[in-house]
């Protein structure tokens, strides 16, 4: 299988932090906080779009939460491509990129109910250090998953 290719985001561009919007508006609609452009836009969170065999097949990113912590942001697979393992892919992707720039440690907060990207984390090494109810209201329930990179 190919690799997934990761390319970044000019969130000071108005077009592509919108496009970004109405992507997580599109796949996050019942996020109990949504996203904006200008949330984007200020910054904190480095996004790219994931392209395979030249098509766009999702979202990724990741924010610092130290010089050596990064925790993993709305990994996305679209639709038409779900179910093939590029999930896995992805997933690994912007592990690989965090690793690039000299992360140590990735934390990813994956909803409960989202049972392939759980799976998807604990095969690729990930450990579930916590678990929240109600983390960002009521219903949205999280793990909190992390691994160290080698």
């Amino acid at each position: 299988m190919d690799e997934i290719l990761l390319k970044l985001y000019d969130l000071a561009s108005e077009s592509e932090a919108q496009e970004l919007v109405d992507i997580c508006h599109e796949y996050y609609s019942n996020a109990p906080w949504p996203v904006t452009k200008e949330k984007i836009m200020k910054g904190g969170v480095v996004y790219y779009r994931a392209f395979y065999q030249e098509k766009q097949i999702g979202i990724t990113g990741y924010s610092l939460k130290t010089p050596t912590l990064a925790e993993t942001v709305k990994t996305t697979i679209f639709k038409e491509f779900r179910g093939t393992g590029l999930g896995a892919l992805l997933s690994q992707a912007i592990e690989d990129e965090c690793k690039r720039v000299g992360i140590k440690k990735v934390v990813s907060t994956v909803y409960y109910f989202n049972h392939q990207m759980v799976q998807i984390k604990l095969k690729q090494g990930y450990t579930i250090e916590g678990y929240h109810p109600d983390h960002e209201a009521p219903g949205f329930h999280e793990y909190s998953l992390g691994k160290i990179l080698k």
